[in-house]
């Protein structure tokens, strides 16, 4: 394995995954919103669902794009639309909050994303969708197997992803700690809500 390439990858990977997406936004959001302890499932689904994507890059996710490039438009629309739902339950858990100060009402409206909503996310996330096909097509001749290109790969981003998702993840839990959650609880509800609404609309005209 050429070690030139394998620091080039390492190098990409943190870069990639530790600059500003949908991902690390909604992983500080929801830190300052619900704590590091309940955004785990939401960052183990991102993890878990880009070294799906990023495997399935290696093993020819750009060709199937490029016959079928309709099925991205249709996977963004759909992603788009349950962002747009998702947005509505912040605004009403910010809007209930404020009117009636119902802690319990708010916690049914407003939750962290569950595992599984994480992990399908990334599949309408163009940041995530780009940055694999990239790595998949740059870093080719860092193994002479497919599998095992997708192992040093899949491996790199996923410590790269733990360890940068984690850092926003536990900024945003820094800040829940700095506020009083009874006064801020309804502005970081709008602000998460306002958010997503920004990352549907960067998904449909990316």
């Amino acid at each position: 394995m050429d070690t030139a390439l394998l620091v080039s990858l390492i190098g990409f990977a943190f870069i990639s995954t530790g600059t500003p997406g949908p991902n690390n936004l909604l992983l500080m959001s929801s830190g300052a919103l619900f704590g590091w302890r309940r955004t785990m499932p939401h960052l183990s689904g991102v993890l878990l669902g880009f070294a799906v994507i990023n495997t399935s890059a290696v093993f020819g996710l750009g060709t199937v794009v490029d016959q079928w490039p309709w099925l991205l438009t249709l996977v963004r629309i759909g992603g788009a639309s349950w962002l747009a739902w998702l947005s509505v339950r912040f605004f009403r858990a910010a809007f209930a909050h404020s009117s009636d100060g119902d802690k319990t009402e708010t916690a049914l409206i407003s939750r962290p994303f569950r595992f599984m909503e994480a992990v399908f996310f990334q599949w309408i996330n163009p940041k995530v969708i780009v940055t694999t096909l990239s790595a998949a097509g740059a870093y080719i001749a860092i193994a002479g197997l497919a599998w095992q290109r997708a192992i040093i790969i899949v491996s790199v981003f996923l410590v790269a992803g733990l360890i940068t998702c984690s850092a926003w993840m536990i900024a945003g839990d820094a800040l829940n700690r700095s506020m009083t959650t009874s006064r801020a609880a309804p502005f970081v509800n709008a602000a998460m809500g306002m958010l997503i609404v920004v990352t549907s609309l960067y998904i449909l005209i990316d």
